[in-house]
């Protein structure tokens, strides 16, 4: 069975694995919809902050529900 993704998994998350500046994370909408609410966010961009690393919803049906998505962010 898989663990749930809330605000304190994605927290650990980041901190596990030490993500940094040059990452985001992206989330199934229900999962992002639960942690927006968790952190008391207004979620209409659908975008997150959490400990400095970007969270957004999925909008391509490309997460599965309970599944964290690094993305690697190119600056240049």
């Amino acid at each position: 069975m898989k663990k749930s993704i809330d605000l304190a998994t994605v927290k650990k998350f980041i901190l596990a694995n030490a993500l940094g500046e040059n990452v985001m994370l992206m989330l199934h909408p229900s999962n992002f919809e639960r942690i927006a609410k968790a952190a008391k966010a207004n979620n209409t961009k659908n975008l997150l902050c959490v400990l400095g690393i970007n969270v957004i919803a999925d909008e391509e049906n490309e997460v599965t529900e309970d599944e964290i998505d690094v993305l690697e962010v190119k600056f240049n």
